[in-house]
């Protein structure tokens, strides 16, 4: 852990020097601090909404307001719902970025000499969109993946066969539809996607073809890189589409705040932790799903974590966010060369009615069920519904299958009884019968799209929530899923 100490607090040191002069580092008496203990006192951690005051004065070129120098550029946050946040992209974020990039390659290639020369041929990704400002002349705002598109080595832009600068600029759904013209037509070696988007693209790609695998399609692909969700939850069901091929998978753990954890392992789910890459790390032990309660919660150092222990997430980066909380639970793998999985959102919770289901909990009940009875999920998500035809709250679980369980009445009843086994809130209401046993609905690639598209502005990096808040959305998609 002493190399984790030390790069780390390298980290911190240089940035409370670098950034004191700005107005964030004055206001916060950054020439002052010395060590953690004083930039845990002096500095709150932060949302959003703590950088909100700067963010039209960054877009007219104020410089030194939280980061020095200015930004032209802002990465929108692909949350599931609400109004997307915008973080700057400054030049020294840029770099940052870019170090990534390399320290991820050069893992895998690191580890995997041989696939050097069998990714050398046509390479394929959807990165988000990019557009123009209408307010700010010469600023742009978009996804984080349309960012990095373009931040990407000019010998590797060469392999795209929808070179970026291009694929930034267009719609989703233009965009979709270019890329398949293409891939069609090119032996693809690597593939960069989102997980989801990937799964809906394989799909797409067999339905116009008449295949039955990627294999027939791509028979070299050999690599495919994603982020921006957890990667384990479709692994499954994109190796069933690519059945034939030996593809190989590198997850990125990064979001607009920055990018923190990769893993090049195929024989392993979990991320290795960059500690030496311009981020500072904090973690706050069993946080509470309530967010006013969870910014005054005890923060600790990565030295200090623990393996198995559920934490949140607050960084310190330079895209000048200052112990900024992030909403996804982390779980230490490895301390010695630390090492994460991301279980779930913090505040992403069914509580109206007290049965205090956490995202984590869905997953976790899944994941176990499935294991018993068979089958294999990808795209998941779960709402609750109080009305006329439901006159107790009834939680509604929409699950896509790449292969159903065995016997569908029993993973129901399954489900049912491993939350009420995890969840105390759960099996008291369940038992007092003041919630309804639960519904169940398969999603199908055409019924997610239907949904979004009814309901979001749908964009390369829209999600399907894992938890639907609003009982309208709810009913909207059981229009168009199909009941269990």
């Amino acid at each position: 852990m002493s190399s984790v100490v030390d790069a780390q607090l390298h980290i911190l040191k240089q940035f409370l020097r670098y950034a004191k002069h700005t107005e964030y580092g004055k206001r916060h008496g950054f020439k002052d601090i010395t060590d953690y203990s004083d930039y845990v006192n002096q500095v709150p951690v932060s949302t959003f909404k703590d950088y909100a005051e700067f963010l039209d004065d960054i877009k007219r070129g104020i410089p030194d307001l939280i980061w020095p120098g200015t930004a032209n550029k802002f990465a929108i946050s692909a949350g599931t719902t609400g109004k997307p946040k915008e973080i700057p992209l400054p030049d020294d974020r840029k770099r940052s970025d870019v170090t990534f990039l390399r320290k991820v390659a050069l893992s895998y290639l690191k580890q995997n000499p041989w696939k050097l020369f069998k990714i050398a041929g046509p390479h394929a990704s959807l990165p988000g969109m990019i557009e123009k400002d209408p307010n700010f002349p010469g600023v742009m705002f978009g996804e984080i993946s349309g960012f990095l598109a373009t931040f990407a080595p000019p010998l590797l832009a060469k392999l795209q066969i929808l070179p970026a600068d291009e694929a930034v600029l267009m719609n989703f759904e233009d965009k979709v539809e270019l890329m398949t013209e293409r891939a069609i037509k090119s032996d693809v070696r690597v593939f960069t996607s989102l997980p989801s988007v990937a799964l809906r693209f394989y799909q797409i790609l067999l339905e116009r073809t008449g295949k039955k695998s990627i294999a027939e399609i791509w028979p070299n692909l050999q690599l495919m890189i994603s982020g921006g969700e957890p990667l384990p939850s479709y692994k499954k069901h994109l190796q069933k589409l690519s059945e034939g091929l030996d593809v190989h998978y590198i997850e990125n753990y990064g979001a607009s705040e920055g990018y923190f954890s990769f893993n090049v392992d195929q024989d392993r789910d979990d991320m290795k932790l960059i500690v030496n890459n311009n981020v500072f790390y904090e973690w706050i032990p069993d946080p509470s799903s309530n967010k006013e309660d969870l910014i005054h919660q005890k923060t600790i150092p990565t030295w200090e974590v623990e393996l198995g222990k559920r934490y949140a997430m607050v960084v310190t980066s330079n895209s000048g966010l200052w112990r900024y909380l992030l909403n996804d639970v982390i779980v230490f793998t490895d301390l010695e060369t630390p090492r994460i999985k991301v279980s779930g959102r913090v505040t992403d919770v069914h509580d109206a009615y007290g049965e205090a289901i956490e995202a984590f909990h869905v997953k976790e009940t899944l994941d176990a069920v499935v294991k018993e009875t068979g089958g294999v999920y990808s795209n998941y998500s779960m709402g609750v519904l109080l009305d006329d035809t439901h006159p107790s709250p009834t939680h509604i679980w929409f699950v896509e299958w790449a292969e159903r369980p065995r016997d569908f009445e029993v993973f129901k009843q399954k489900v049912d009884e491993t939350l009420i086994s995890i969840n105390r809130s759960y099996e008291i209401r369940r038992k007092g019968k003041a919630i309804a046993f639960p519904e169940f609905y398969s999603l199908s690639k055409d019924s997610i799209e239907k949904w979004q598209n009814e309901f979001f502005n749908v964009k390369a990096q829209t999600k399907i929530p894992r938890m639907i808040h609003d009982q309208e959305k709810s009913r909207g998609l059981i229009k168009y899923a199909e009941k269990c």
